[in-house]
């Protein structure tokens, strides 16, 4: 592992727990931002250009414009909650430690055995061209790439609405204490 496969790989770590642990939403969606291209930089290590690339553009630069968007236009606050107790904090770590022991042996059974050379001949065996992904996305994923960009409209139909709903209000009414009440 290179120095800057660490730096990248620690830096993805904290911004995904900072994700997680931020209160402010905002403050949530940077610490993505600054994970999605962190994720970039690794893969743009790995010499996968055409993944690091669509990461920055659609999920970086895209999809992170739409939530911050949605963000905005809900006009969300910083979160008050009560902390979490001690049972729910041992409830996810339990979950957290039953979910590594179940994914690790799989992991290790299937690149157990192999060297380094071989992960890298497999890897370039498999890579493929922007135009081979292209002709694959649009001629036999056509429909399944039509409907993530209709669920994405569903999203933000759905906090526009969110936004328009009408809001009670907590003035005096018309009518009501100054207002004509004695004519």
């Amino acid at each position: 592992m290179s120095f800057m496969e660490f730096v990248l790989a620690v830096l993805a770590l904290a911004s995904g727990v900072a994700v997680v642990t931020f209160r402010n939403p905002l403050y949530s969606a940077f610490a993505l931002v600054g994970n999605l291209l962190s994720i970039a930089g690794l893969y743009a290590l790995l010499d996968a250009h055409f993944l690091a690339v669509t990461q920055v553009v659609v999920y970086a630069g895209a999809i992170m414009v739409l939530v911050l968007f949605v963000l905005m236009l809900l006009n969300l606050k910083t979160e008050q909650g009560k902390q979490p107790g001690l049972v729910q904090l041992a409830t996810a770590l339990a979950g957290g430690v039953v979910l590594v022991i179940t994914a690790l042996p799989p992991v290790i059974s299937r690149f157990q055995g192999l060297s380094p050379y071989q992960l890298v001949d497999n890897l370039r065996g498999s890579e493929g061209t922007v135009e081979a992904i292209g002709q694959e996305l649009y001629s036999n994923y056509t429909a399944q790439f039509e409907l993530s960009s209709l669920v994405l409209l569903i999203g933000i139909v759905g906090a526009v609405m969110l936004a328009k709903r009408k809001q009670p209000q907590l003035g005096p009414r018309p009518g009501g204490m100054f207002g004509g009440e004695g004519k």
